[in-house]
């Protein structure tokens, strides 16, 4: 889209006196994702032709980058926008998609992209909407402070990688980065970005987009961060090989519980360097947020196993909305995250209604006995169950972050490799259980993931009931390992997995924010205990893209 057609649409480029504007709507959002920032918005501006406009008390960003017009994030709201405003939000941009792309005679090609799971929630709930969503590579989370210990036998190849590093560059060290670093950082991102292409020649997306054209643009955004690092307000730092500069990132916080890094690189002649200055970088400027965002794997392969080698703890899913749906490419497989996406088949795109559709009754696969006088009924859960395992979420924790939103209790229930147990007394679920089953290179462990059970209904042997089910179940599937997490201090939840053959496995500072420390637990039948898995190779190099 050249000047005079963004012009003829409304739409303005996007400069860098426009950040109060785009800062303001972003500080709202309570979950945002590493697309959520002026400064990623303005660096991936030139390369994917990025406009912008106000629409109905909403900041709408567009693309043109792929010869289409398209929304590159979701309407943003200001403040006092409503769910009927958001509605008449998505019809103009839909508007102005379609004015562009009928020159090309190709409507479909309207959609918004990079939509989270919390501005999913809004979309599900305004009236008047129908639009399908289908999902799309999501942000990768990790632990800050595992990321600075890289503690662990799952990190050990970093650790390593890291520790050479440092054993064989002695003259090594770091800089907070400055206006004299940023010649040798340019220099050096045009030799990474030669080195890396001849790595990854011919290998494609799910979209078959070539990792050629990827990095192109990655090489022209991480070019733009070094040029306006200051008025971006990124933190910045350089490595060092005495005075010579062999690495720098770059990153900006999101929300006070996460941190997004957005651009690392290392000189290729210096192996462990990526390792070292990732961990580096988040001890000395990240130690105080709990979470790490690595951004996404681009849907390519290689990038995929090496931000998976990493351990992240959750998985911040992304989704196309459109007005048809959208078949999804084979290529991803779900993790044991605490957000999981569905797994791939013919067509994954789900309509969004304001109600659930529902499945088949499901088979009951028990009844547990308590002392009340109406006995709790344990089956599958199914799609019909989503509003009340929603409210009975909210009514076991108190803070959102805590809980897991509608489209993520979909999400594990269409999942295969999740299995999903509900205790249903009077039509309503008073508790639920989820177990998640692992795939590994070489084996498969299980994850005891979810266990809640309503207030009400505590002091009833209902927890141990629903837990008993869910690692029966992933024990019929041949899982004979199965992990946890919980809190520290939650000493009821403690003793149950003890009683239900767990024991602790390690700590996690922080793990449930700030104060928030975890347990994590693990359970290993004898038969698994005598003959351990393999231990999966791991890639050695940066979790960054």
């Amino acid at each position: 889209m050249d000047d005079p057609d963004g012009q003829r649409v409304g739409l303005a480029h996007i400069e860098l006196t426009d950040k109060p504007v785009f800062d303001g709507v972003y500080a709202h959002l309570a979950q945002p994702i590493s697309d959520y920032s002026f400064a990623a918005n303005y660096i991936w501006g030139s390369c994917l032709k990025l406009y912008w406009s106000r629409i109905d008390r909403h900041v709408c960003v567009f693309a043109n980058g792929t010869g289409d017009l398209t929304m590159l994030t979701p309407p943003i709201p200001q403040p006092g926008a409503t769910e009927s405003d958001l509605r008449d939000c998505v019809g103009r941009c839909f508007e102005v998609m379609d004015r562009y792309n009928d020159r090309i005679a190709d409507r479909s090609r309207s959609r918004i992209e990079y939509v989270s799971d919390e501005l999913l929630e809004r979309f599900s709930a305004a009236p008047g909407l129908s639009l399908s969503a289908t999902p799309m590579s999501g942000d990768y989370l990790y632990d800050t402070a595992r990321m600075i210990d890289l503690a662990g036998g799952p990190l050990k190849s970093k650790r390593h990688a890291r520790s050479k590093f440092m054993n064989s560059c002695p003259n090594h060290r770091t800089a907070p980065l400055d206006d004299s670093h940023v010649p040798a950082c340019h220099e050096l991102l045009d030799l990474w970005c030669r080195v890396r292409d001849q790595s990854h020649e011919g290998e494609v997306n799910t979209a078959q987009v070539g990792s050629d054209i990827l990095r192109h643009h990655d090489l022209i955004a991480s070019h733009t961060a070094l040029s306006h690092y200051k008025q971006l307000g990124l933190r910045g730092m350089v490595l060092l090989d005495g005075d010579k500069v062999i690495g720098f990132t770059f990153g900006e916080a999101l929300s006070p519980h996460q941190a997004s890094i957005m651009v690392e690189k290392t000189h290729p002649d210096y192996p462990g360097s990526a390792q070292y200055i990732y961990s580096e970088f988040c001890r000395l400027y990240w130690q105080d947020f709990p979470l790490i965002n690595a951004g996404d794997d681009w849907g390519i392969p290689s990038l995929r196993f090496t931000k998976q080698s990493y351990r992240p703890v959750r998985i911040l899913n992304k989704y196309v909305l459109t007005r048809q749906p959208v078949p999804v490419v084979s290529g991803y497989s779900p993790l044991d995250l605490p957000q999981v996406q569905p797994a791939p088949g013919p067509v994954l795109s789900t309509p969004l209604t304001n109600q659930d559709a529902t499945q088949a009754q499901p088979q009951a696969i028990g009844v547990l006995t308590t002392q009340a006088d109406k006995q709790p009924e344990l089956r599958r859960a199914e799609l019909g169950d989503v509003a009340t395992i929603l409210g009975l979420e909210r009514a076991c924790f108190k803070s959102l972050e805590e809980t897991f939103n509608r489209r993520q209790i979909k999400n594990l229930i269409l999942n295969p490799r999740a299995t999903v147990t509900a205790a249903v007394l009077d039509g309503q679920v008073v508790g639920w259980a989820v177990g998640l089953i692992r795939q590994h290179r070489h084996s498969q462990s299980g994850r005891l993931y979810a266990v809640a059970v309503h207030p009400d209904h505590r002091g009833k042997q209902l927890g141990r009931g629903l837990a008993e089910h869910a690692l029966l179940s992933l024990s019929q599937l041949g899982i004979s390992r199965v992990f946890l997490e919980v809190r520290s201090d939650n000493h009821t939840a403690i003793n149950l997995y003890r009683k239900l053959g767990f024991i602790g496995h390690r700590f996690l500072p922080k793990y449930y924010g700030q104060g928030g420390h975890g347990l994590r637990m693990k359970r290993v039948t004898a038969q698994a205990a005598a003959s351990p898995p393999p231990v999966p190779q791991e890639a050695d190099e940066c979790v960054a893209a």
